[in-house]
Parts: structure tokens; C-alpha cells; sequence
């Protein structure tokens, strides 16, 4: 009988294939760098009087679309600067604030 070639399967039961790694060390490294990063923020403050539509809506917590319809129901002022659709800081801080109670 001739020895099996290669890519010959023998009859029978599947050989197991076994994977191993030659970079095992690295890969535990990027492991754990990526479980515990180091995040370093600084924080500057935002001297913008108006923002996008998109930027609203996120400082708000909603979507651009909902912020689109509070605009439309007039709950929230808007300005056009050309072709842009801006929100004041004013504007945001007036639609988060609760009204006065009588």
C-alpha cells in the first residue's frame, strides 16, 4: 500500500485539525491593552452660541428628526444662517427649562 498523498482524506473518522498560533504572546497583549485602556480627556469649554441641527439633537438626547418636528411645532427656536438651519444655546437652555409654576 502507498502512503496517503497529501489532501487525501482517510476512510472513516475525520482527523481533528489542530490550529495553533505562533503569535500567542502578542495576541494576549492586545487582548488585555484593548480590556484595560488608558483614556486620557481633556475637557475645554464650548464658547459656540449656536449649533447644527445634528449637534442639537444630540446635547438634547434625541433624534434629528424629532428635533426637526419640535422646530416645525415651533417648541424650539431656529435660525437660518444661507442655507443652514442653526440652533442658539439660548434656544436649547429655554426648551429645557421647565416652565414657571403659577
Amino acid at each position: 500500500m502507498s502512503p496517503p498523498k497529501r489532501g487525501d482524506a482517510p476512510k472513516g473518522k475525520p482527523t481533528p485539525v489542530r490550529v495553533t498560533s505562533v503569535s500567542t504572546e502578542r495576541t494576549r497583549r492586545r487582548v488585555r491593552e484593548v480590556e484595560q485602556p488608558i483614556i486620557n480627556i481633556t475637557l475645554q469649554p464650548d464658547e459656540r452660541r449656536v449649533f447644527s441641527v445634528v449637534e442639537a439633537a444630540a446635547v438634547l438626547g434625541i433624534s434629528r428628526s424629532k428635533l426637526y418636528e419640535f422646530i416645525a411645532a415651533g417648541e424650539i427656536h431656529s435660525i437660518r444662517i444661507g442655507r443652514l438651519r442653526k440652533i442658539p444655546v439660548a434656544a436649547i437652555d429655554e426648551f429645557i427649562t421647565p416652565p414657571p409654576r403659577p
